[in-house]
């Protein structure tokens, strides 16, 4: 390959990656500084939610890694010519003093250096994390990937582009995502952020608290950011909101004192940009195929957990009542399965089956009566589902039941938390 073909192919590149962009090859702009005009291998032009952007591609096709002084060439190149943001590729790869050169850089150019042989392997530059039905499409930030490997609450990470999660952490700069739902039209971002700060303040007393709303998204949506400064924390955490329907989208940034600005320019952007949608399900195909293993199968383990899964995609479906029947063919391969005992009892009183709720709840209890953790966990449930009156029915119940000391004992002791919980 020589450096013709080299250009050629990152043109491709970026033209497959920016489709609705303009990109140009090989272009003179003139330099606001230095009145001469400035020759940039490949300018890419474009409009991301109303903010008209310019990224300076330079391609290196060098033999030996690039040195701190290419690198403050190119960052005088990218101001002179007024790019917002610039990316220098070279196939050989750079000098630890340049790579922190680009990174640590002014605050109001962004940089990027990429090895060339990187570019096509990159984690992933948009994530779809979902509740339920609900979706909100994320785009990766200039320089960052979204990582579906290394993942927190079940949804990717965001970390800077060639680091591991974990790398990104060490250097306190990553970011995660989150859903809150909206119970009510109540449920705003403004009693979102009065209830995690609570619990920030309990962490830390002597947290302090910014805000801004300077994100105007093109469909209204209500935005909100917050910069938590808490001094047992290594870095700044900075949440951003965004208020859809029925739920509430937040993304948390990590990020050191001295890299605020340039991060938070990142977080701006994925609160401008993230798009709501709804996803549809037919999981039928997958049911059908995974019923037809389970009449295979001789592990009752086995059955139960795919009788679960199987429930579960009913549940994506809005099928409550063949998932709820789904989740009772597993109890009945493994009776005494602690945790799927749990989720149908969850699933029995979200669907208000009182009477089912009660019948699994006993068998949970029956597993170890004289374990303090299971009328505790029961407790946890019945509790989130806001049905503590019907677990005082069960703990009577029960008590009738058994005559042994050590689980009467267990029994009443946990009834009195209950009243104890609903006297306040």
């Amino acid at each position: 390959m020589n450096w013709k073909k080299y250009e050629k192919e990152i043109l491709s590149y970026f033209q497959e990656t920016y489709p609705e962009a303009r990109i140009s090859c090989d272009q003179k702009v003139l330099g606001k500084f230095s009145k001469t005009p400035r020759q940039i291998d490949v300018l890419i032009e474009g409009e991301i939610a109303g903010y008209i952007i310019s990224i300076a591609v330079d391609c290196k096709y060098f033999f030996k890694k690039i040195d701190v002084k290419v690198v403050e060439s190119f960052c005088s190149m990218v101001e002179d010519v007024g790019a917002h943001q610039g990316v220098l590729i070279t196939q050989k790869g750079y000098s630890k003093a340049a790579i922190n050169r680009a990174y640590y850089g002014n605050q109001k150019v962004e940089l990027d250096i990429i090895n060339f042989g990187e570019l096509k392997k990159f984690q992933r530059f948009r994530a779809i994390p979902y509740v339920g039905h609900f979706c909100v499409i994320v785009p990766a930030p200039f320089g960052w990937v979204l990582d579906l490997v290394d993942r927190v609450n079940s949804f990717a990470t965001i970390h800077q582009r060639g680091l591991t999660l974990k790398e990104a952490q060490k250097r306190n700069e990553w970011m995660y995502m989150q859903f809150w739902e909206r119970d009510d039209n109540n449920s705003n971002i403004q009693l979102l952020i009065e209830f995690q700060n609570a619990n920030i303040l309990q962490i830390d007393s002597k947290t302090k608290f910014t805000y801004n709303d300077l994100v105007k998204r093109a469909d209204g949506r209500t935005t909100k950011i917050r910069i938590a400064d808490i001094p047992s924390y290594p870095a700044i955490e900075v949440t951003g909101f965004i208020e859809f329907d029925n739920h509430i989208f937040f993304v948390v940034l990590f990020t050191p004192k001295e890299l605020l600005n340039k991060n938070l320019r990142k977080l701006q952007h994925i609160l401008r940009v993230a798009e709501p949608a709804k996803i549809q399900f037919d999981n039928n195909q997958v049911i059908k195929q995974c019923l037809s293993t389970i009449e295979k199968s001789k592990d009752n383990e086995e059955k139960a957990d795919k009788y679960f899964q199987i429930g579960d995609w009913y549940k994506e479906m809005d099928d409550y009542k063949n998932a709820f029947q789904s989740y009772v063919m597993g109890i009945e391969c493994f009776p005494t399965h602690y945790k799927y005992l749990k989720k149908i009892i969850e699933e029995a009183l979200i669907q208000q089956l009182n009477e089912e709720a009660k019948k699994y709840s006993i068998k949970l209890f029956e597993i170890e009566p004289k374990n303090p953790t299971v009328p505790s966990n029961l407790i946890d449930i019945y509790f989130t589902n806001k049905k503590q009156h019907l677990l005082i029915e069960i703990f009577n119940d029960l008590i009738k039941l058994h005559k042994e000391s050590e689980i009467l004992g267990n029994l009443t002791f946990h009834l009195g938390l209950v009243y104890l919980n609903l006297e306040n």
